[in-house]
Protein backbone atom coordinates (compact mmCIF):
# COMPACT_ATOMS: atom_id res chain seq x y z
CA UNK A 1 0.00 0.00 0.00
CA UNK A 2 2.49 2.54 1.07
CA UNK A 3 4.13 1.81 -2.68
CA UNK A 4 1.19 2.68 -4.37
CA UNK A 5 0.93 5.57 -2.02
CA UNK A 6 4.33 6.82 -3.10
CA UNK A 7 3.89 6.10 -6.68
CA UNK A 8 0.57 8.08 -6.54
CA UNK A 9 2.14 10.80 -5.26
CA UNK A 10 4.84 11.17 -7.59
CA UNK A 11 2.89 11.05 -10.18
CA UNK A 12 1.01 13.79 -9.03
CA UNK A 13 3.92 15.65 -8.28
CA UNK A 14 5.41 15.06 -11.94
CA UNK A 15 2.13 16.29 -13.25
CA UNK A 16 2.15 19.81 -11.21
CA UNK A 17 5.91 19.97 -12.25
CA UNK A 18 4.96 20.08 -15.73
CA UNK A 19 1.94 22.19 -15.69
CA UNK A 20 3.91 24.65 -13.89
CA UNK A 21 6.64 24.70 -16.34
CA UNK A 22 3.95 25.21 -19.66
CA UNK A 23 3.44 28.70 -17.48
CA UNK A 24 6.46 29.99 -17.85
CA UNK A 25 6.81 33.31 -19.91
CA UNK A 26 9.37 32.59 -23.04
CA UNK A 27 12.69 35.16 -23.40
CA UNK A 28 11.16 38.84 -22.82
CA UNK A 29 11.66 40.49 -25.22
CA UNK A 30 14.90 42.08 -26.68
CA UNK A 31 15.33 45.74 -25.10
CA UNK A 32 16.80 48.28 -27.38
CA UNK A 33 20.11 49.13 -26.57
CA UNK A 34 22.17 52.60 -25.57
CA UNK A 35 22.82 52.82 -29.09
CA UNK A 36 20.01 52.69 -30.63
CA UNK A 37 18.13 55.24 -28.45
CA UNK A 38 21.00 57.63 -28.34
CA UNK A 39 22.62 58.56 -31.46
CA UNK A 40 25.32 61.00 -32.51
CA UNK A 41 24.00 62.48 -35.93
CA UNK A 42 25.90 64.85 -38.14
CA UNK A 43 29.18 64.24 -36.51
CA UNK A 44 31.86 66.88 -37.85
CA UNK A 45 35.52 66.65 -36.91
CA UNK A 46 38.50 69.08 -37.46
CA UNK A 47 42.01 68.97 -36.42
CA UNK A 48 43.47 71.98 -34.33
CA UNK A 49 47.32 72.88 -34.69
CA UNK A 50 48.08 70.96 -31.84
CA UNK A 51 46.87 67.84 -32.91
CA UNK A 52 43.74 67.74 -30.97
CA UNK A 53 40.59 66.72 -32.74
CA UNK A 54 37.23 69.01 -32.41
CA UNK A 55 34.01 67.98 -32.92
CA UNK A 56 30.31 69.06 -33.29
CA UNK A 57 27.45 66.54 -33.32
CA UNK A 58 23.66 66.36 -32.83
CA UNK A 59 22.40 64.24 -29.88
CA UNK A 60 19.17 62.68 -30.55
CA UNK A 61 17.83 61.10 -27.14
CA UNK A 62 15.48 58.53 -27.44
CA UNK A 63 15.01 57.37 -24.38
CA UNK A 64 12.07 58.25 -21.99
CA UNK A 65 14.46 60.19 -19.55
CA UNK A 66 16.58 63.72 -19.64
CA UNK A 67 20.15 63.52 -20.51
CA UNK A 68 22.83 65.72 -18.63
CA UNK A 69 25.77 64.55 -19.75
CA UNK A 70 27.50 61.64 -22.16
CA UNK A 71 30.54 58.99 -22.23
CA UNK A 72 31.66 58.81 -25.74
CA UNK A 73 34.29 56.48 -26.99
CA UNK A 74 35.98 58.25 -30.38
CA UNK A 75 38.48 56.62 -32.58
CA UNK A 76 40.45 57.36 -35.49
CA UNK A 77 40.80 55.28 -38.72
CA UNK A 78 38.76 51.96 -37.23
CA UNK A 79 41.06 51.63 -34.46
CA UNK A 80 39.01 51.18 -31.72
CA UNK A 81 41.94 49.72 -29.70
CA UNK A 82 43.43 52.82 -29.25
CA UNK A 83 39.91 54.89 -28.58
CA UNK A 84 39.45 57.90 -26.05
CA UNK A 85 36.54 58.37 -23.54
CA UNK A 86 35.44 61.94 -23.28
CA UNK A 87 32.52 63.10 -20.90
CA UNK A 88 30.16 65.92 -22.17
CA UNK A 89 27.93 67.57 -19.88
CA UNK A 90 25.36 69.49 -21.78
CA UNK A 91 24.49 73.44 -21.19
CA UNK A 92 20.93 72.33 -20.53
CA UNK A 93 19.54 68.68 -20.18
CA UNK A 94 18.45 67.15 -23.29
CA UNK A 95 14.69 65.95 -22.82
CA UNK A 96 13.30 63.00 -23.35
CA UNK A 97 12.51 62.18 -27.12
CA UNK A 98 14.70 65.11 -28.22
CA UNK A 99 17.76 66.62 -30.07
CA UNK A 100 20.49 68.91 -28.68
CA UNK A 101 23.69 70.23 -30.75
CA UNK A 102 27.23 69.85 -29.17
CA UNK A 103 30.19 71.79 -30.27
CA UNK A 104 33.42 72.67 -29.70
CA UNK A 105 33.75 69.19 -27.83
CA UNK A 106 37.80 67.77 -27.39
CA UNK A 107 37.72 64.29 -28.23
CA UNK A 108 41.45 63.71 -27.77
CA UNK A 109 44.93 63.96 -30.34
CA UNK A 110 44.02 62.97 -33.82
CA UNK A 111 46.57 61.92 -36.69
CA UNK A 112 46.84 63.97 -39.68
CA UNK A 113 44.14 63.48 -42.21
CA UNK A 114 42.59 60.36 -40.12
CA UNK A 115 38.78 60.01 -40.16
CA UNK A 116 37.30 60.38 -36.49
CA UNK A 117 34.42 58.43 -35.01
CA UNK A 118 32.84 58.92 -31.95
CA UNK A 119 29.72 56.19 -30.29
CA UNK A 120 27.51 57.43 -26.90
CA UNK A 121 28.97 54.67 -24.40
CA UNK A 122 26.68 56.14 -21.47
CA UNK A 123 24.38 58.46 -20.72
CA UNK A 124 23.59 59.75 -16.97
Amino acid sequence: MRLLTGIVCCAGLCVLIDAAGAQVAGPPAAQPGLGELVKIDSLQTMRRSDSYGIASFVLSNGTDKKIDSVELTCWMDDDRERATKVLVWANQPVPAHASYQFKNVNIGVVGLNSRSQCEVTRVD
